[in-house]
């Protein structure tokens, strides 16, 4: 026969149950970020343990903040290192030019704007231009009011160079859009996803899923 104090205990240990677990939930998120990704590489191909370091464009020098540029570059260099890459800025085989680009829409029904990126960017799905930048802009409201909450688009680039001749050899973009809490965790999630495959990737425009935890 179960005891009447085992009864109530019960209750109390299911609710109190229940509580970690929420409390768990409110510490971190299981989040998935879904990405398209293009890639082009050259041959031979970069072999893993290469060593490389950054390149940074003018503007980039100047971005505003100051560590906006290192910022990028600390998230990219975690995915390079995941694919056996090595940073040694002294003997560097490689260098790697990265760029992130975010963009707010507040219209459910604009059109996903890839194209037009100044400098190096989406240029009907190819790799041209001058350079890359950070940056970021808003386009308009239906009808003078948002229909959804603002829509996020992230995208990132980067591109690897032979440090001998300035000859490109890994070029790769991936971009994103929705509502994610951390902009790190995003941003680091599609460098990672832009060198899925490294260093022979598949070709043509494909959907690269990482899972992430994301901060309360």
């Amino acid at each position: 026969m179960t005891s009447k104090r085992a009864t109530t205990r019960w209750p109390l240990l299911l609710w109190l149950g229940l509580l970690g677990l929420l409390l768990s939930g409110c510490a971190s998120t299981h989040w998935q970020v879904e990405s398209d990704v293009e890639t082009y590489a050259s041959t031979p191909v970069v072999a893993p343990g290469s060593r490389f370091r950054f390149e940074r464009l003018p503007s980039q020098e100047q971005a505003t903040p100051p560590e906006t540029q290192a910022r990028i570059e600390a998230l990219a260099q975690k995915a390079l290192e995941k694919v056996g890459l090595q940073r040694d800025d002294a003997n560097a085989q490689f260098s790697v030019q990265v760029g992130v680009r975010t963009t707010t829409v507040t219209d459910p029904f604009a059109p996903y704007p890839f194209g037009g990126w100044p400098g190096y960017g989406w240029s009907g799905r190819v790799w041209a231009g001058r350079g890359m930048y950070y940056g970021s802009g808003t386009r308009g409201l239906w009808g003078g009011m948002p229909y959804a909450p603002p829509r996020v688009l992230r995208e990132v680039a980067l591109l690897i160079r032979s440090h001998t001749d300035g000859k490109p050899v890994y070029e790769t973009h991936a971009a994103s859009d929705g509502l994610t809490r951390s902009e790190e965790v995003t941003l680091g999630a599609l460098f990672e996803a832009s060198l899925q495959g490294f260093p022979t990737p598949p070709k043509g425009l494909r959907r690269v899923n990482i899972d992430v935890m994301m901060p309360p």
